[in-house]
């Protein structure tokens, strides 16, 4: 008798909280009901669509979301997200401040990356937004392009050994050199690390946590920090960020002493690391700019300018590799511009135009952020459609950009698709490789100045072959779009 009874005010107390649960969320069922999408079946939403190896969720993504105009819905488990993919929603909703919180699963890189400027939202992340913008302003670029181009020279050396022979995956050459790269920007010299870590190690940590971040995505169980904490990518996790937090630490200690002798915002240094400017906003300004925030942000600078940037310059290659006359025309570009000298300056950089267009148009089929998760804090109206709060708005960058509404030829590597006449007359929002509104990218022109430097120093050294077709190329979707097969080319000396 006391077992059923038991039993009873359990089976009473759970239908109580089930029933609190969904009243509560009833904004959510009532908005979802309105929206065009997928069925989403009981307690698991279309979360089961998800259950896959990770190569083929873009594939499946596409095919769940394509046959539904925008707005459409689907539920991962509980949770309601609201796909955008025409360009006059999402200028609405990226020009919104109800829509500068990034969504829950960036909190998941916090570990990682704190509350840099990639994962923070509202006051926050304007308040640093303004504070960081004068790191890529011109003149901090024009300093920084003596450095993109000294290991742009150092990745064509490392290259050599390639000539004439088979196919190979260049993404591990540009990570290694990206690394190497924002090394030197963050902090001058990798020697700073020596006897700490294996830096050359590092590269993959953050391919590793990108990996780990993309898992917990998708596998919405794992959203629970309780249940993630229980998993070995947790464990992981942890090693991986102890090791970098180790590493700035090491160096902040090194060069703390040196930066204090320095008024680095005011004295004729020619190009202080960014390291060495963080540190100085610290000691101007503490309550503005705190020692973990500095932290944050130069994490974030550090696994932002390696991952996404190496990536838009492997899928340029490749494109080049696959249209020879485009890539022709870009040779011919370099040398009206560099006129036989082997350097490519800062100046030089703003005169490759066909070679700017060729490196956008990849960011178009290929773009860093394919879909872009925002949290909705507020109810939000757009057009017919009520976005309710507490649902998460996925911005579809990738669908934007192969949009027949915008593009000539979208499925077509086409840089014409950039010329001033073109670029003018296109809706702004139907292309955005930096994303767009008050969370646009604030390091646009240094990556670009950086990607053609590094782009313009390979060709000029090497022919690229690709042994694919753009037709043919397989996709998949981390953090980022990727060729299923690896960014492969074949390079042999240009004579």
């Amino acid at each position: 008798m006391i077992f059923l009874v038991l039993c009873l005010v359990v089976l009473v107390l759970s239908l109580y909280f089930c029933l609190k649960f969904f009243y509560k969320r009833r904004h959510l069922y009532f908005a979802s009901c309105q929206l065009p999408g997928p069925f989403p079946w009981p307690i698991f939403g279309n979360g089961l669509s998800f259950i896959c190896d990770y190569r083929d969720v873009l594939k499946k993504f596409l095919a769940i979301s394509g046959p539904y105009p925008s707005p459409s819905r689907f539920w991962l488990g509980p949770r309601l997200v609201v796909f955008i993919k025409d360009a006059d929603q999402l200028q609405t909703t990226m020009q919104s401040a109800k829509f500068t919180q990034k969504s829950f699963v960036y909190k998941f890189l916090e570990p990682f990356m704190g509350k840099g400027l990639f994962t923070s939202g509202g006051t926050k992340h304007k308040n640093d937004r303004k504070l960081l913008q004068f790191l890529y302003g011109p003149k901090y670029i024009e300093g920084y392009s003596v450095i993109f181009e000294k290991h742009a020279k150092k990745l064509v050396n490392v290259l050599e050994k390639h000539i004439g022979k088979d196919y190979f995956d260049v993404l591990h050459y540009i990570h290694d050199s990206a690394f190497e790269e924002s090394i030197d920007i963050l902090i001058e010299e990798k020697d700073d690390l020596n006897g700490t870590i294996d830096y050359s190690k590092i590269p993959g940590y953050i391919r590793r946590f990108y990996y780990i971040f993309i898992q917990r995505c998708l596998k919405f169980w794992l959203h629970s920090n309780y249940l993630y904490k229980l998993t070995g990518f947790y464990k992981e996790q942890q090693m991986m960020v102890d090791i970098l937090d180790k590493v700035i630490d090491h160096v902040k200690q090194r060069r703390l002493p040196e930066t204090a002798k320095r008024l680095v915002l005011n004295s004729d240094w020619t190009i202080p690391t960014i390291m060495d400017l963080m540190t100085q906003l610290v000691m101007d300004d503490p309550d503005c700019l705190n020692e973990t925030d500095a932290r944050d942000h130069l994490m974030t600078f550090f696994a932002t300018s390696q991952d996404t940037q190496s990536s838009a310059i492997a899928f340029t290659l490749m494109m080049l590799g696959i249209y020879k006359d485009i890539q022709k025309k870009v040779i011919e570009e370099l040398n009206d511009v560099l006129d036989n000298r082997k350097i490519i300056t800062f100046g030089d950089a703003g005169k490759l135009k066909y070679l700017e267009m060729c490196i956008k148009e990849a960011m178009r089929l290929f773009p860093l952020g394919p879909f872009l998760p925002r949290d909705v804090l507020e109810e939000f109206q757009l057009g017919k459609y009520t976005i309710p709060r507490g649902c998460t708005v996925l911005l579809g960058v990738y669908n934007v950009h192969r949009d027949s509404k915008h593009w000539v030829n979208p499925k077509k590597f086409y840089p014409e698709h950039f010329t001033d006449e073109a670029s003018s007359k296109r809706h702004p929002f139907a292309y955005l490789p930096f994303s767009g509104g008050p969370r646009r990218c604030i390091a646009q022109q240094y990556s670009l100045v950086n990607m053609k430097i590094i782009i313009g120093n390979i060709l000029m050294n090497y022919s690229i072959d690709c042994p694919t077709t753009l037709e043919n190329l397989e996709l998949m979707t981390d953090i980022s779009i990727r060729p299923m097969n690896g960014y492969m080319i074949k390079i042999s000396k240009r004579t």
